[in-house]
């Protein structure tokens, strides 16, 4: 698990971010999209439109993409057993039906 920010920037042009720990790039967007949903000032459009950008702090590195490719790969199934139940705890907490 590494801690990281991950941002986006919404239809208003306004920067909306949170700091969460997660063990990999897709998972960092998914739990950011939980809590942007669950978020009050965030003008949240799950649409796919919105790039996200995901910050790692140690080492610092900075990635980015798109909730369209974040969908994708939340369809396709799991590499591992590892990411099969990281897949799975993400569909739960968005809402996904399996």
């Amino acid at each position: 698990m590494k801690r990281c920010r991950v941002s986006f920037i919404d239809v208003d042009g306004l920067e909306h971010a949170v700091e969460l720990d997660a063990g990999s790039l897709y998972e960092a967007v998914g739990l950011a999209i939980e809590r942007f949903r669950r978020c009050e000032y965030v003008n949240y459009d799950p649409q796919g439109r919105h790039e996200f950008t995901v910050e790692s702090r140690e080492p610092a590195t900075e990635h980015r993409m798109s909730r369209n490719m974040f969908d994708a790969w939340l369809r396709c199934p799991g590499r591992s057993p590892a990411e099969v139940s990281r897949k799975h705890k993400l569909k739960q907490l968005l809402g996904f039906v399996e």
